[in-house]
């Protein structure tokens, strides 16, 4: 009889959770339509020049690798799965505290990295593509911790250099971050060695090089305009006096439980290697155990957890109060990264760590082996190992934005886009089917809130913005404003108006000209979990296919 060692069981539980992880997304690749955010990844990795107002120049980035693969959207989700595991394993790889434990880490690495995948947001985005720069830009300072020969320190320079290329185009904040990070450490004290600072600063001069060959350099002036000029057009909270007041504000939806951990966190950080820290260590990992306990039960009737990713940074916070005593630095990055890929969302910012938990997945894992107490070491390793599995697995239960499961996914119908095949859910077939080309070319205003995919359907085109996003009141105004008289008297609308969006000055016109529309009841369809049934308004001197589906208003 073979008996495995402890290193032996986690490699083990880590190649199960890789295999579980890998295996269910590989499953779901071909499976899902996305109506929603989906939709707005694809027309930008599609076309980056499709709208002029540009906010996330993430297009770019992303074109490359959806022209290679011929907008297969299947083949390019596995693509975005592949190169995430491998950013992840190389991380994972990098923060083993032992040469020999780096299999391992690497293997769990790659498992943990696949849960920026949750709530099951599939298709490569800004978020998958800013957590990637993340990961290797971390794992590239990681690397020459460890190490000094000049191989390694080629090796740490070109992996820095990807991922600040990354950022630079998903989420420019976090490349202003990481290039702040990469000279602070080329100055001081990390760059006391030379080496390492030639390596850091190299890795500068390589990310520059590379963002050449996605965009070119003579252009970045103009896109930086671009993109300042869209924000203040959009009213935008990501300037530096808005950003924090939307931190603090987005904290009220916080639950009172991961309140009490993050105040037992800060506590336990301040206090450390006293008694009193260590029983606020204790207590911020108690409280969000507990949280994530209470989450279970509305999980197990089909609902997703909310803030999973705060509740395991704040667990690996006062974890790490309580047992790190080596690789402070690294550790300390780990668990500041969630912060810094969150940065500029429309989403609540907290919310938003959930996109991120790969980082604090890693550091619990990794202070694990530093733990003096074996019950303790276990029970993290434990949580480390499964979660993973858990989370997408509820993420493919119940998936965001799509009605059913993704083992419901089973009829077969040609994306509304990228007219790729694909298996989706009985309801969405519905829509696809009843919407499809029912607004060929037409100028569409969507008031209804719901996603950029009704218009994909429809066969129309958005004007001026690609997505009138239920998070934003006055952007259907700024797209009124920028349309003529004649194209606002041949608009097509969607409706039922979102309440939100109904001061605004096209929803009043569309109010005030009812009776020059003919209405098209739509398939009811789910958004965000919940149904709702569209209906398409056309000026009815306009014609359309199927004219006696119609009814006047």
């Amino acid at each position: 009889m073979v008996r495995l060692s402890s290193a032996g069981l986690a490699l083990a539980g880590a190649a199960l959770a890789l295999f579980f992880c890998g295996g269910l997304l590989v499953y779901g690749a071909g499976r899902g339509i996305d109506l929603t955010d989906e939709i707005f990844y694809l027309v930008w990795a599609r076309d980056p020049e499709a709208y002029a107002l540009l906010y996330q120049p993430f297009g770019y980035l992303l074109h490359p690798l959806y022209a290679l693969l011929g907008g297969d959207v299947a083949r390019y989700r596995l693509a975005g799965f592949a190169i995430t595991a491998a950013a992840g394993a190389l991380l994972g790889r990098q923060i083993a505290p032992e040469g020999a434990r780096r299999l391992l880490f690497a293997t769990f690495g790659a498992a943990a990295a696949l849960v920026i995948y949750f709530p099951w947001i599939v298709t490569p985005s800004y978020n998958s593509a800013a957590n990637v720069g993340a990961m290797l830009v971390l794992a590239g300072v990681a690397t020459l911790l460890r190490t000094g020969d000049i191989p390694a320190r080629a090796a740490a320079s070109l992996a820095i250099a990807c991922g600040l290329c990354a950022a630079a185009f998903a989420k420019p904040p976090l490349f202003a971050l990481g290039s702040v990070l990469v000279v602070a450490l080329a100055a001081w004290p990390f760059g006391r060695s030379r080496g390492r600072s030639i390596a850091l600063l190299g890795a500068m001069a390589l990310a520059v090089l590379l963002i050449a060959l996605f965009l070119p350099l003579s252009r970045v002036p103009g896109l930086l305009a671009r993109i300042a000029a869209s924000q203040h057009i959009l009213a935008l909270p990501n300037t530096p006096t808005h950003l924090p007041i939307k931190v603090l504000g987005d904290w009220a939806a916080v639950p009172p439980l991961l309140s009490a951990a993050a105040l037992a966190a800060l506590g336990a950080l301040a206090l450390r290697r006293t008694r009193a820290g260590g029983w606020l260590g204790h207590a911020a990992m108690a409280f969000g155990l507990l949280y994530l306990a209470t989450t279970i039960p509305d999980t197990l009737d089909g609902g997703i957890p909310e803030f999973p990713g705060l509740a395991l940074l704040l667990i690996a916070t006062g974890y790490a109060a309580l047992v790190a005593r080596r690789d402070g630095l690294l550790l300390a990055l780990l668990l500041v990264a969630p912060f810094a890929v969150a940065l500029g969302t429309f989403n609540n910012q907290w919310a938003q760590l959930d996109f991120s938990m790969v980082f604090p997945l890693l550091a619990l894992f990794r202070l694990a082996g530093d733990d003096p107490l074996r019950w303790r070491r276990a029970a993290a390793t434990l949580l480390s190992l499964v979660a993973p599995p858990l989370l997408l697995l509820a993420a493919a239960i119940a998936p965001y934005s799509l009605p059913d499961s993704i083992f419901a996914q089973t009829i077969p119908v040609r994306h509304p886009l990228t007219g790729t095949p694909l298996l989706v859910d009985e309801e969405t077939a519905d829509f696809l089917q009843g919407a499809r080309n029912k607004a060929t070319g037409a100028l569409l205003v969507d008031l209804s809130g719901t996603g950029p995919g009704v218009a994909a359907a429809l066969g129309a085109k958005a004007p001026v913005l690609l997505w009138l996003n239920p998070a934003t009141a006055t952007w259907p105004d700024v797209v009124w404003s920028r349309l003529t008289e004649d194209e606002r008297a041949h608009a097509w609308f969607v409706a039922p108006v979102l309440p939100l969006f109904g001061p605004t000055a096209p929803a009043r016109w569309f109010a005030a000209h009812r009776a020059r529309y003919c209405r098209t009841p739509l398939p009811p369809m789910t958004f965000w979990w919940q149904e709702r049934t569209l209906e398409l308004w056309r000026p009815c001197a306009a014609s359309m296919p199927g004219e006696a589906n119609q009814t006047p208003s």
